[in-house]
């Protein structure tokens, strides 16, 4: 593995190749990050050492919490498709239509998923990540 080694105010950070940000939205967290890290230390603290903070303190949480957001979008789908089926059978189909869901438009569903929030966070309206939260 490669890696970059670069200071910090006197910290030595080095910075493998799994701290490259995985989508334009880790991106944009890792600019926030560096605003907020340069304010609070009185100076331009740069790419590489918000960057290396970031994926220290909070790319795993958040990555985690983008992967939760996903899936709680997925079930809320598989139930829709549930209530639908069951309605047009006249009886409460369970598993069998959450099966169906899986087997007809998991692989669509999941594709569109990332396609549409790649370079956003799924979020909604007036919602903000708080990472020391998640």
């Amino acid at each position: 593995m490669s890696a970059l080694i670069t200071t910090c105010a006197s910290e030595t950070v080095v910075l493998a190749d799994y701290c490259v940000p995985r989508n334009e939205a880790e991106r944009r967290h890792i600019e926030a990050h560096k605003y907020f890290l340069s304010q609070k230390r009185g100076y331009d603290v740069g790419w590489e050492c918000a960057s290396a903070d970031w994926f220290e303190r909070y790319a795993q949480r958040y990555r985690e919490w983008r992967q939760r957001r996903m899936l709680e979008r997925q079930a809320e789908q598989i139930y829709k498709h549930k209530f639908l089926r069951s309605i047009e059978e006249q009886r409460d189909l369970g598993m069998t239509a959450k099966f169906e869901w899986v087997r007809l438009y998991a692989a669509s569903w999941r594709e569109w998923y990332e396609r549409e929030f790649y370079d956003h966070d799924d979020l909604n309206e007036g919602e903000v990540l708080d990472f020391d939260r998640l």
